[in-house]
């Protein structure tokens, strides 16, 4: 057998002993995240009575459904300070379980976070140029209830701006749930619902938190304001997907 031979199986035994000692180091980084001892230990209830005992949240009733939420003003805006729960068509529960509504709202549509047709899901609501107009003007409604609205990129940024320029929107997370807690130094209670495709699959519940703006993004996307364990971010999103709503009160 020739040297050369053996030298070059002894190298591709040592590639493929390396492989796969990181890919175990993977598998075990990996288990240990998921571990419950790496969970977070903030039940929901206690970091919601903190909250209440923190900040002086205000209180608003849906008259469409009788749901109350809490209200929390951050700046000069005055938000709700949890994701709407109103059923309409195009909303669906987070990870497919209407229990999880309560504490995560629903997850909407762009379309029925702005109430108006489907076929808009792919194209500009520029067809019906009326509509158009009046989903740029200030406040607009879209399914928010009587007195409040569906955020702008431009609010959505006026909220960030009360933060440094280099936060991960550890000021908007909340200390439950999430596997690394925020500090929601602002009461506005951000939990992670996930998203929904349009294929019917749900992602990134117990992970991330997704709101939309008013605003679309190119033919058949729509901006929305990201959070994850890591940062926040303004950027497009198919409009077919169905994320949280946060809704802000007309000036």
């Amino acid at each position: 057998m020739h040297t050369s031979f053996i030298v070059f199986n002894i190298i591709g035994l040592a590639i493929i002993i390396i492989a796969a000692v990181r890919i175990g180091m993977k598998i075990s980084k990996a288990a240990k995240q998921e571990a419950p001892e790496a969970q977070n230990k903030v039940s929901y209830d206690d970091c919601l009575a903190k909250n209440n005992e923190t900040f002086k949240y205000g209180s608003f009733t849906d008259a469409r459904d009788g749901e109350t939420y809490r209200t929390v003003k951050i700046g000069n805006q005055v938000w709700m300070a949890e994701n709407l729960r109103y059923k309409a068509e195009g909303s669906y529960a987070p990870k497919n379980d209407e229990e999880n509504v309560k504490k995560y709202g629903r997850l909407y549509t762009w379309t029925s976070a702005l109430n108006i047709p489907v076929e808009f899901t792919e194209q500009s609501p520029a067809k019906d140029i009326e509509m158009y107009h009046k989903i740029r003007e200030e406040n607009y409604q879209g399914i928010a209830p009587e007195g409040w609205h569906i955020p702008s990129m431009k609010e959505w940024e006026e909220l960030m701006s009360n933060f440094p320029d280099n936060s991960n929107g550890i000021e908007l997370r909340s200390e439950c749930i999430w596997q690394h807690p925020g500090e929601d130094s602002v009461g506005f209670f951000a939990l992670p619902a996930g998203y929904r495709f349009d294929n019917g699959s749900f992602c990134q519940f117990g992970k991330r938190a997704r709101f939309w703006s008013k605003d679309e993004y190119g033919k058949s996307n729509a901006y929305r304001f990201n959070i994850t364990e890591n940062s926040m971010d303004l950027e497009g999103v198919y409009r077919s997907d169905a994320i949280s709503v946060r809704c802000v009160k007309n000036a």
